[in-house]
């Protein structure tokens, strides 16, 4: 496989030059990639930027020379580069993709269903989504924040696709007018993989998304997830406090469940008793007494809850605070010796106090209850394997003004296997930490202007999402792109 030399602009706008070389993968013979291991990750230049563990570096150096340009060695885990070599064989090996079209029946169909789902998970998505339109069914997968197209299938197997996927989550398949809701769990290798099915009528048949929850993600602590050292002190205090109420804001998908769980690992104790209400389990910690939430039978949120005060908690974990008799219990509760932790969904700190306003929770009892509230976007990380520093261009160096920065180079990722060309690997939460002081408690408890309100919080030491992000792109986490798409959260 070549790749021609044309210009290409990626999705920020940078525009580069693909030079007219072996595709950096295929540009190592795999049988010195698997063996060594090893994989090609980019060109730099005439050079081929290639990753290995550390031992075997130097034994490779012989064989990388023989195949006729320079070599630049990097270190990378072995885990890493065996992880990238299996998504390079099941992107370029023999597919049931492409013969789909002529054959029919039940067995193929799950195997086509199981594959999407391999590979999804493989490429470290998010969601799946399955849409249908006129002349084709596309099959997009949600990876670091953003949809990639992982295939293209005809029409016709459309009704047995979305059959299957509603057989394996116990859904009504006749029905196909309705919204529907449901789960089921996969396996892919060693991987569990608890899969939320979501159903949808459109006018060329059904959507299907797939929300991917892998339960073998590690939680990592606050600092790695970008909770900077100023905002983890305050926020430490209340998580170790006795008790009070703590909200994480922000919409579906921001991390406000990671947040918790590893503020919740940070509280935990041998001697506290720790129970968490969730919908679902998306972390199973051994030493946690963890509940699903079970709508349909009438254990939704309120119900379990009420039933968790009778038996001796320290500290609750309330996976969504969504209706006002979730939003009273969790008050209560804090106002009666216990720590209680809940996500809301709200577009910032601010929001999220007045959202508990909305739901007719007395100011005064929200002001004695409430520790703190943390929001949180997610913006993608910098890719490590091909980060780069550049020169700030004029406009950029506007925008740093703007926000009383004097840096004056910038990084940002330039594509590679690793980050499958995009720039970017995983990614970080930008932070806004609400730590309600006296002050504050005082001024929610007359319900002010959230203008006024904000300004105070402001004074407080309250910084924006947005100030947040553009440290990280300073800081060369991310890009400066990146960064200021949460400008309107400023």
């Amino acid at each position: 496989m070549s790749i021609g030399s044309e210009m290409r602009e990626d999705e920020d706008g940078l525009s580069s030059i693909a030079l007219e070389k072996i595709d950096p993968i295929l540009a190592i013979p795999f049988e010195i990639a698997n063996s060594a291991p090893c994989i090609g990750l980019r060109w730099k230049g005439d050079v081929l930027v290639v990753g290995a563990p550390e031992l075997v570096t130097e034994e490779l150096k012989p064989s990388l020379a023989k195949l006729g340009f320079e070599i630049e060695l990097i270190e990378m885990p072995e885990s890493e580069v065996r992880d990238i070599l299996s998504l390079v064989l099941t992107a370029t090996g023999e597919s049931i993709l492409e013969d789909f079209a002529t054959i029919s029946g039940d067995a193929p169909i799950s195997l086509l269903v199981d594959q999407l789902i391999e590979r999804a998970v493989t490429n470290r998505a998010s969601d799946l989504h399955i849409e249908p339109f006129e002349n084709i069914i596309n099959v997009r997968m949600r990876v670091d924040g953003r949809l990639r197209l992982l295939a293209e299938l005809p029409t016709n197997l459309g009704a047995a696709i979305s059959s299957r996927i509603k057989v394996l989550a116990q859904l009504n398949i006749v029905e196909r007018r309705r919204p529907q809701d449901g789960q089921f769990t996969s396996h892919v290798g060693d991987r569990r993989i608890d899969i939320r099915v979501a159903t949808a009528s459109t006018i060329f048949g059904e959507k299907i998304v797939m929300r991917l929850h892998d339960e073998r993600r590690p939680l990592v602590n606050l600092l790695q997830l970008g909770m900077k050292q100023a905002q983890l002190e305050p926020f430490s205090r209340s998580i170790n406090a006795v008790n009070g109420l703590i909200l994480a804001a922000g919409p579906t998908g921001s991390g406000k469940t990671t947040t918790l769980h590893s503020a919740l690992r940070a509280a935990s104790a041998p001697h506290k008793n720790v129970t968490t209400i969730e919908d679902p389990v998306e972390y199973v910690v051994p030493g946690l007494n963890q509940i699903p939430v079970l709508e349909a039978s009438g254990g939704g949120f309120a119900v379990q809850l009420r039933a968790i005060l009778r038996q001796d908690p320290d500290v609750i974990l309330v996976g969504e605070t969504r209706d006002a008799e979730t939003a009273r219990i969790s008050v209560q509760a804090a106002l009666t010796g216990h720590l209680v932790l809940s996500s809301i969904h709200a577009t910032d700190a601010v929001g999220a106090v007045y959202r508990f306003m909305q739901m007719d929770i007395e100011p005064y009892l929200v002001a004695s209850a409430l520790k703190t509230v943390v929001s949180q976007r997610l913006v993608r990380r910098n890719c490590k394997y091909c980060l780069e520093e550049y020169t700030p261009t004029k406009s950029e160096q506007l925008i740093l003004e703007s926000f009383k920065s004097e840096v004056k180079v910038l990084a940002r990722g330039m594509g590679c296997t690793y980050c499958g060309g995009s720039g970017y690997r995983d990614r970080i939460a930008a932070y806004q930490l609400l730590d309600v002081t006296e002050n504050l408690a005082e001024l929610i408890s007359s319900r002010p202007d959230p203008v006024v309100f904000r300004k105070m919080a402001l004074q407080e030491g309250m910084t924006s999402i947005a100030t947040q992000a553009m440290e990280l792109a300073v800081e060369g986490v991310t890009t400066l792109a990146e960064a200021l798409e949460l400008k309107e959260y400023d």
